[in-house]
């Protein structure tokens, strides 16, 4: 790591402007040593840019806040002034898709495969699913573009939605990773799908703003709604399986109960 810091630093030294590390997806790495220590190697560069050339900003892009990185690099012991890693900027551009800007997709691709669609209409009910969740948008598009035979119906995406709640995505495997890690957030969106409560939102909740951070809810007028009924189906699925399971294992309970008495 010492030999690639010093090539770093040689060319940030012999470049003609400024140079800035823009790294993405830092969560995924924020419990690698590794990357840690990596980190930890561009904080000292940094403390000591007046004597050893090297990156003029760097940008960590994630969705936790950088605390939980700082907190890692060095101790709470450690005070130093100016020190990085201490500028947060929210990224507020919201990046879910109109039901015009699915529409121009499609008309793209329209001009290109003369399906037949009817593109406005298509592009709503592709919105009315995902309420323009990027990724959502795009794979229930490439189900309906390769798995699927005169797919650009209502009917066709609706085989598309089947399809994409039965498959095992790395979207929903996230999701299911943080329901289970965090309980009272699978609390709420148990209470808010099942039980039909209203939860008000409030961004000093924890819970609250878990949820909207990892884009599974969204505050609506004040209130917290599952993001798009892509997410509350697949959630609904979880739920009832839980119920069902839960069910069945009390009703053999019972049965086999004289069996061990």
């Amino acid at each position: 790591m010492r030999k690639m810091f010093l090539f770093l630093s040689r060319i940030c030294d012999t470049a003609k402007k400024t140079v800035v590390l823009m790294i993405d997806e830092v969560d995924s790495a924020s419990n690698n040593r590794v990357f840690i220590d990596f980190l930890a190697q561009l904080r000292g560069y940094y403390l000591n840019r007046d004597n050893c050339a090297t990156f003029h900003s760097v940008i960590l892009a994630g969705v936790y806040d950088i605390k939980n990185l700082k907190s890692k690099i060095r101790s709470d012991e450690e005070q130093q002034y100016n020190s990085p890693w201490n500028i947060t900027a929210k990224f507020n551009i919201d990046m879910s898709f109109s039901a015009v800007e699915i529409a121009a997709m499609l008309g793209e691709y329209e001009a290109d495969y003369q399906t037949g669609m009817d593109v406005s209409e298509m592009a709503e009910e592709i919105y009315q699913y995902t309420s323009g969740y990027p990724y959502l948008v795009s794979v229930l598009c490439k189900y309906l573009d390769e798995e699927l035979t005169d797919a650009w119906t209502k009917e066709g995406l609706a085989e598309a939605v089947k399809i994409l709640l039965s498959e095992s995505i790395p979207l929903f495997g996230s999701m299911m990773r943080h329901i289970s890690e965090y309980p009272n957030l699978k609390n709420m969106l148990y209470a808010i799908l099942f039980l039909g409560e209203q939860v008000t939102y409030n961004p000093d909740n924890k819970i609250i703003e878990l949820a909207c951070m990892f884009g599974y809810t969204i505050n609506d007028h004040g209130s917290v709604r599952v993001a798009n009924r892509i997410f509350e189906t697949r959630l609904y699925n979880l739920f009832l399986s839980e119920e069902e399971l839960d069910s069945l294992m009390s009703k053999k309970a019972k049965q086999d109960r004289s069996q061990f008495v």
